[in-house]
């Protein structure tokens, strides 16, 4: 039986209403004004029931104006090559599929460094009360999925490099965990123990990782690095990206970043599902960013979505949220934070300093 399109959902849903409204009036003999108020309580009831399906329609036809007045993205040199950094593996292919395939086909080269192997969804790994090494045996299939995503991409496993730092502990390892080791409470590791990683046995702190990354930066000598903005609401993409930053300047790098951003704020992106005739928009909290536009062709919006249902682990749970990401476009942008200036003195924090002398 073919599965109905939204319209047709929302076709039939007001003819069905039309013709209960139509079918009291006749039973009950009301009049024309009685009628009205009849058929204004079932949109009231529509309403409540659907709001959520046409605000995101609604949100996603309206966003998609603004998505055509951004300027387009640089296209990949020959002789580019791109490394993205990415929190957990699925990440990547979110912000940058069609970016790591088109660098590949024109001539450049592409790799991957996985700060986290996710080894702390617990629901991923069979339920909210998961042992400990049912979720390391989670960060083993995981980094297989990441090498799969890849593969569909036309990528080897060699573009990936999983340095194997703890899932939802990367935030503590860039403030409290800088220098004492960390133990995280998912899997009770201490270090990196997973086979395949960069450096097995490093401690977790955070001046174990930032030191890996700056190794990795040194050796690769990436012309463009793809990370998330400090501002996604997740910490362990906030600390990717504070970790990033911090690398790239050690070694003067700081001109080849770029950022993305994933969880974007409000129900990002809307509407959820697969929608591969929609555009990206900007996230509501990348507001004042200089966003650049990286359209895709109708094989690249392919080529991810295949890339992104390669996380099996992740599609069984995720599965609308991951494949929102299947636009006609993704977005980047060269500044991690917005500019003074963009946002109100209020909504950036600058009135404090207001009328103060800085030292």
């Amino acid at each position: 039986m073919r599965r109905l399109a939204p319209w047709q959902w929302l076709l039939l849903l007001l003819l069905l209403y039309a013709f209960l409204a139509e079918a009291l009036r006749l039973w009950l003999g009301l009049l024309w004004a009685e009628r009205v108020a009849l058929l204004l309580a079932a949109l009231a009831v529509w309403a409540f029931i659907n709001g959520r399906f046409v605000f995101a329609y609604y949100h996603a036809l309206a966003t998609s104006l603004r998505v055509r007045r951004l300027p387009p993205a640089e296209e990949p040199a020959p002789g580019e090559h791109l490394l993205v950094l990415a929190p957990h593996p699925d990440d990547e292919v979110l912000a940058a599929a069609g970016r790591m395939r088109r660098t590949l086909l024109a001539g450049g080269r592409v790799s991957v460094v996985y700060l986290t192997s996710g080894d702390a969804f617990d629901l991923a790994a069979g339920g909210p009360l998961s042992s400990q090494e049912a979720l390391r045996r989670l960060a083993l299939r995981r980094m297989v999925e990441a090498w799969r995503g890849l593969e569909a991409l036309g990528l080897s496993r060699e573009s990936a490099l999983f340095l194997g730092f703890p899932d939802q502990g990367l935030f503590q390892l860039f403030t409290a965990h800088y220098y004492l080791p960390y133990e995280s409470p998912h899997t009770g590791l201490r270090g990196v123990a997973y086979p395949g990683c960069y450096r097995p046995g490093l401690p977790y702190t955070g001046k174990a990782l930032e030191t890996a990354l700056v190794e990795l930066l040194r050796d690769l000598r990436p012309t463009r690095i793809l990370l998330p903005s400090p501002l996604d609401a997740h910490r362990d993409h906030q600390a990717t990206a504070y970790f990033g930053m911090r690398a790239a300047a050690a070694l003067g790098m700081e001109r080849h970043l770029e950022y993305y951003l994933v969880h974007g704020g409000y129900q990002y992106p809307l509407p959820k599902g697969l929608h591969p005739r929609l555009p990206l928009y900007p996230p509501p909290r990348g507001r004042g960013l200089f966003w650049r536009r990286f359209p895709l062709t109708e094989e690249e919006v392919r080529f991810k979505e295949k890339a992104i249902r390669a996380h099996r682990s992740q599609m069984r749970l995720l599965s609308r949220f991951l494949l929102a990401f299947v636009r006609q476009n993704e977005l980047f942008t060269p500044l991690p934070i917005p500019a003074h200036g963009v946002l109100a003195p209020e909504e950036e924090g600058w009135a404090a300093l207001e009328g103060r002398e800085v030292l």
